[in-house]
């Protein structure tokens, strides 16, 4: 993905104030309007935008459910996957990542302990489909 898009399109999108259409957007940025459909449905998924159905369309505006911070941490976590390019690396900050949740989940009570045990075993589940 083109770095420094998404500030592009976030942008874009703080300016209007009834959200644009991926068509409407493609064409204020100067990217293919698929190029554009492909962000935003990327940036929806992350929390960053959001759409409401207008007709056949989908108007996208800047979602106001994180704050400026959130999103450019959302945004560097985002980098530092991209990032990764041996698997080796993944695992390690997988890693730590876990350790890190599981310290502060030792802490918390038996049953919401095994809510995240829950969480885990769907996620093999899923790894070994």
């Amino acid at each position: 993905m083109e770095q420094g898009l998404e500030e592009r399109i976030i942008d874009y999108l703080k300016e209007t104030d009834a959200g644009a259409t991926a068509s409407e957007i493609s064409r204020a940025l100067n990217i293919n309007r698929m190029t554009a459909v492909k962000y935003l449905e990327v940036m929806r998924a992350t929390g960053l935008v959001d759409f409401r159905k207008v007709g056949m369309a989908k108007q996208y505006f800047g979602t106001t459910n994180l704050s400026y911070a959130q999103a450019a941490l959302l945004l560097q976590a985002k980098q530092l996957i991209k990032s990764i390019e041996k698997v080796d690396d993944h695992l390690e900050i997988f890693r730590d990542t876990i350790s890190n949740h599981l310290e502060i989940i030792r802490s918390y009570k038996k049953k919401d302990r095994e809510r995240f045990i829950e969480i885990l075993t769907e996620a093999e589940d899923r790894l070994n489909k």
